[in-house]
């Protein structure tokens, strides 16, 4: 995947760790766009440095970020996804940038799989 939105970043995706803000805030527009995103049409996009990213894309931009995500978009996310990335508790589980981003890429891979109807 090519890295190139993080030209002169010290932050390294394959490493992890704390992720610049301006990723983690298009990963919060992501987590809208995903919710708005409609049968049939392309996979959505959002402005990472003035350039359009695809939700997989800036996923696996975050796939090692160890933040915390804010917890009303936490809950928003897990009320939208498959029960398996939940705990019993339905809460909690995906309270970091990095199981978010797993959970949703694996969810957008889903809706590219579905067949159209």
């Amino acid at each position: 995947m090519s890295q190139s939105v993080l030209i002169h970043s010290r932050y390294k995706p394959a490493r992890g760790g704390h992720a610049p803000g301006d990723l983690r805030n298009a990963f919060l527009e992501a987590i809208e766009a995903f919710e708005a995103w409609e049968e049939g049409a392309d996979e959505p996009t959002v402005d990472v440095r003035d350039r359009p990213v695809t939700i997989t894309r800036l996923c696996g931009l975050l796939w090692n970020c160890s933040d915390t995500m804010p917890g009303s978009e936490q809950r928003v996310l897990e009320d939208m996804l498959p029960g398996r990335w939940i705990g019993d508790d339905r809460r909690g589980t995906l309270n970091t940038y990095a199981m978010a981003a797993r959970a949703m890429r694996e969810s957008v891979a889903r809706a590219h799989a579905a067949p159209a109807i």
